[in-house]
């Protein structure tokens, strides 16, 4: 006879394995592999970070006008990024993933307070 614990893990990984094998999970990952083989990508979200580091850094030590160019070609790089329809196929991928896991979290948590409040 297993312990509550038991129990418990062993739904846990039944759910682990339940949500890696879902569509929504396994085509997020595809287009995560895809976007992680376009090194022009990488490179310039490598760029928009250190754009975004300076950008703070000169905020810091109160050079306004280089931390207003440094956020202008930050927000450029994004704005390039983000109408990659690779990217933009990756990002609906992930939030379809994302609202999966959203969605199953928040079905045991109505359950659970369920059974708490009526036994």
């Amino acid at each position: 006879m297993n312990t509550p614990h038991q129990d418990f893990q062993k739904a846990k990984e039944e759910l682990i394995d339940l949500l890696k094998h879902h569509e929504a999970v396994l085509a997020f990952q595809e287009a995560e592999e895809s976007i992680g083989q376009i090194p022009q990508i990488s490179d310039l979200a490598g760029q928009m970070k250190a754009y975004q580091q300076e950008a703070v850094l000169f905020q810091k030590i109160e050079k306004q006008r280089a931390y207003e160019e440094a956020g202008e070609q930050a927000d450029l790089i994004q704005h390039e990024l983000e109408n990659l329809p690779i990217v933009q196929d990756y990002r609906q991928k992930m939030q379809d993933a994302s609202d999966l896991i959203q969605y199953v979290t928040k079905s045991i948590e109505e359950r659970i307070n369920e059974e708490l409040r009526h036994g």
